[in-house]
């Protein structure tokens, strides 16, 4: 379902998926998808200065590939 191939997702010490730009490495703060960021009330169609958080389950669902070991 993701088109963009421009981001990937690394899981952080909570278990949670930080969305990244592949190109730098610099945290996403803004995506165009139906998705609401871990503790947030606005979807990630809203910016995120801090960057976003996803669970995995959500990663999964929007097809985001998520960086292994």
């Amino acid at each position: 379902m993701n088109a963009n191939t421009n981001i990937f997702g690394r899981f952080d010490e909570d278990g949670t998926i930080m969305l990244l730009h592949v190109e730098d490495g610099h945290a996403v703060t803004r995506l165009d998808a139906d998705c609401y960021p871990v503790g947030s009330n606005l979807s990630t169609r809203w910016e995120h200065p801090e960057g976003i958080i996803i669970t995995p389950e959500d990663a999964a669902r929007l097809g985001i590939a998520i960086e292994s070991d």
